[in-house]
């Protein structure tokens, strides 16, 4: 519902998203990105309303963008509401002797403003993220009316873990600095490193259910994580993942913390990647979504894996291990089965996600060991094909045709095959057909 329209074909627009969720963007209509944005917001309680900023302001923007807000600000006072989140990349910063966007709403209508000194960025599960960055400090600050501004935090809500992260501090273990970020713990080797690995774990955005323990890269000895973990109380400690920067595979770092710590560690799949959210250049509100991806040797995002977390669990004797898929993303049209990590492509056959890519099975086995510890590769996804010392089930060949043709192009391009069990010649021959009509590579 548009609340407010511009004057000027160039002025801003006012819209409500929700009874206490005000828009500003260009156009008549808000754009797709910003209702998105504005969806997975909420105000907390009754007394309490956000206004989310779309457009790019001018210099002279804090006036402006009053303005154009104040039927909304009127009508929000009147409701007898008392905080307004304002998010706006540096609403709370005022510039060349001009007070902020938050000082000027919360004196002009009387409103406590939390608004974001840095870039305002919205998270997937909806909090609300300003990063600290080198030469651009962040934060989310609270505005009182007659009273000066105090930051609250990078982050809002302030998730309960964050407390016993603090308390770590920063410190020196076995040559590796440990410091607090918005995301949990940072990792990385003591003397000159590069900027970005000052800068980079401060720009990830934090999750309400778990910290992070972001790597660096993963050559930090897991005995230094251990001193790290276990100064962490119990349920802090069970929520942490480990996450690495370098993309690199942590099951064997995460398999070695899980032995040292006698209990099972979470590890993320692949690096931290911001997505496109279509957002347009100079736009006031962000997104803060990453998702996982694998890294090629240049550093560069490839592609996405299925599985994003996987446990390991301390050795036991006499049997083997392999690391548990327990979050996974399996492709979009295989999507929509019981199982999060088992999917249904033919009858008698299922489709299970692992942490190298995906295995096609009859339904009453499980997959094989060997795909289970195969490492996730950027170059490759593994596609796994039936269980060792048995016939390929007649079932698995059009399940394979099922799967292969509901992959996308780009993963697609990437798949390698590893057949099991007993393949005569005319399974080779039906694999090279297969090879040839999807254009898939055989593993050797």
């Amino acid at each position: 519902m548009t609340e407010h329209d511009p004057d000027t074909a160039s002025s801003p627009t006012v819209s409500r998203a929700d009874d206490r969720i005000h828009l500003v963007h260009t156009g008549t209509r808000p754009p797709k990105w910003l209702t998105e944005l504005a969806g997975r917001l909420s105000p907390a309680r009754p007394s309490e309303a956000l206004v989310v900023v779309g457009a790019p302001l001018d210099e002279d923007g804090a006036e402006a963008l009053c303005e154009w807000l104040a039927p909304s600000l009127d009508s929000i006072r009147d409701a007898q509401v008392r905080l307004l989140t304002l998010v706006m990349s540096a609403g709370a910063h005022g510039a060349g002797g001009r007070p902020s966007a938050a000082r000027v709403i919360c004196e002009r209508w009387g409103l406590d403003v939390l608004a974001a000194a840095g870039t305002a960025l919205v998270t997937a599960d909806g909090a609300l993220f300003s990063p600290d960055l080198p030469g651009a400090s962040g934060g989310w600050w609270h505005f009182s009316p007659g009273v000066d501004a105090r930051r609250v935090s990078s982050h809002l809500p302030v998730p309960e873990w964050e407390a016993a992260v603090r308390r770590v501090g920063r410190q020196t273990v076995a040559g590796h600095v440990v410091e607090p970020v918005p995301a949990g713990l940072s990792v990385r080797p003591a003397g000159p490193t590069p900027v970005t690995a000052h800068t980079r774990p401060h720009a990830i955005p934090p999750e309400r259910d778990r910290p992070q323990l972001i790597l660096a890269s993963t050559q930090v000895p897991a005995a230094a994580l251990a001193v790290v973990v276990a100064a962490l109380p119990e349920p802090v400690r069970a929520a942490l993942r480990l996450l690495s920067l370098d993309g690199q595979p942590l099951t064997r770092l995460g398999e070695e913390l899980a032995d040292l710590l006698d209990s099972e560690v979470q590890v993320a799949v692949g690096a931290p990647a911001g997505t496109d959210s279509g957002a347009p250049s100079g736009a006031s509100a962000g997104d803060a979504m990453v998702e996982l991806r694998m890294v090629d040797s240049r550093g560069r995002p490839s592609w996405r894996p299925f599985a994003r977390t996987v446990v390991c669990s301390p050795a036991t004797v006499g049997s083997g291990r392999a690391p548990r898929v327990t979050e996974s993303r399996p492709p979009a049209a295989l999507r929509g089965t019981a199982a999060p990590d088992t999917l249904s492509v033919d009858g008698d056959c299922k489709v299970v996600v692992t942490p190298a890519g995906l295995w096609l099975g009859p339904h009453d086995t499980d997959p094989p060991l060997l795909t289970l510890i195969r490492p996730p590769a950027p170059e490759s996804v593994a596609v796994d094909l039936g269980v060792p010392r048995q016939p390929l089930a007649d079932c698995l060949w059009n399940g394979l045709e099922t799967l292969l043709g509901r992959l996308e192009p780009d993963v697609l391009a990437r798949v390698v095959v590893h057949a099991y069990g007993d393949l005569d010649a005319r399974d080779r021959e039906r694999l090279v057909e297969f090879s040839v009509r999807h254009r898939f590579s055989m593993a050797s």
